[in-house]
């Protein structure tokens, strides 16, 4: 079973979105913290507890993922972001993960940039013994 931020990335990778330059697992590389000519997206894990509990034991994971995207400064006059966001949560819940919060959009005060925060959550049984 992959980490809940990879199966984020791989899913958001799946799904080819011309609208996000880049996607950040865990930490903005320094050299990236002050970039405000392209849109990145950090996912953070915020949960990996077990799930699914019988018998004494646990047979999976609750796993969540908090997703923040980072504008860039000037977008496209003809790109929405709130469609693109609707968008990437239709893709998420078809994908089998919850939207658990979709908190406002805010103003990074160090660079200008319009910020979101998404928070996924998914349960997820493990294959096997481990």
């Amino acid at each position: 079973m992959l980490l809940p931020v990879s199966q984020v990335a791989s899913l958001v990778d799946s799904l080819h979105l011309t609208w996000i330059d880049e996607v950040y697992l865990n930490a903005i590389p320094k050299e990236d913290l002050n970039n405000t000519t392209s849109t990145v997206m950090l996912l953070q894990e915020t949960d990996s507890s077990p799930a699914y509990l019988a018998n004494s034991t646990f047979k999976g994971l609750a796993m969540g993922v908090e997703i923040q995207i980072f504008y860039k400064v000037y977008l496209a006059k003809d790109f929405n972001p709130l469609e693109a966001e609707i968008a990437l949560m239709k893709s998420f819940k078809d994908a089998g993960w919850l939207i658990v919060s979709s908190q406002h959009h805010t103003t990074d005060p160090d660079t200008n940039q319009v910020t979101k925060t998404i928070y996924v959550t998914k349960n997820e049984m493990i294959k096997g013994d481990i």
